[in-house]
């Protein structure tokens, strides 16, 4: 069976980018405590994985998972400061 590696880790850092950005839309909690939740869902999820037979886990696709959590994290955060600096200039 093929498996791209680059392609799953694409997919891995785009999925856990938009996780993070609907959990923290929806449930309006702060920003650190949905990141460390999502990372914590990664994680467990890739401990799963290493149980089940039919599929492996890879510390490659945490690391991913991580990239996508952070990766919105800093847009979130680039957002509200450039946001917080408008305002004072008004």
């Amino acid at each position: 069976m093929f498996r791209s590696t680059e392609i799953d880790s694409i997919g891995h850092i785009i999925s856990f980018f938009c996780l993070t950005w609907v959990l923290h839309s929806i449930l309006k909690l702060p920003l650190f405590n949905t990141m460390l939740t999502v990372a914590f869902y990664g994680a467990l999820t890739e401990i799963g994985q290493y149980y089940l037979g039919f599929r492996s886990a890879q510390l490659s696709d945490f690391i991913s998972d991580l990239i996508g959590i952070a990766l919105f994290a800093i847009i979130r955060w680039s957002i509200l400061m450039y946001r917080n600096r408008s305002s004072k200039r008004l």
